[in-house]
């Protein structure tokens, strides 16, 4: 057992910083030409939010039908549009900053999985 651990470990390698390079520009890539944004644990944003293109859409989650709402948003440097899909109790909070006319708000997501909440806060 112990072998297989130090076989296993022989077989990882330290990557070099031109790797870990190309390994970030794929992520940001990725995330820039897709159409809905996510957000990792510990990441913060700030984003402008169209109240006028808000959508309530299901989803599935564990084999139930589960009520989310589509939100449309813009990285205020980058301008680019994108759909951020939401619980109902973070669609809450964003909604509440919307009915007071503040549409740019920072958001950092907390926790991962089950546990994931989100600070929302006006900009």
């Amino acid at each position: 057992m112990i072998e297989d651990k130090d076989e296993e470990k022989d077989k990882i390698k330290e990557l070099s910083e031109k790797a870990k390079e190309n390994l970030k520009r794929n992520e940001e890539l990725r995330r820039k030409s897709s159409k809905f944004q996510s957000v990792h644990p510990g990441e913060k944003f700030l984003w402008l939010f169209d109240p006028e293109k808000i959508q309530p859409v299901e989803q599935e989650f564990d084999g139930k039908k589960i009520q989310r709402f589509q939100y449309t948003i813009k990285d205020p440097n980058i301008g680019q549009e994108k759909y951020w899909i939401v619980s109902k109790r973070t669609s809450e909070q964003i909604d509440a900053f919307l009915m007071e006319g503040r549409n740019l708000l920072k958001i950092q997501r907390l926790g991962s999985g089950n546990d994931t909440r989100y600070n929302i806060f006006p900009a």
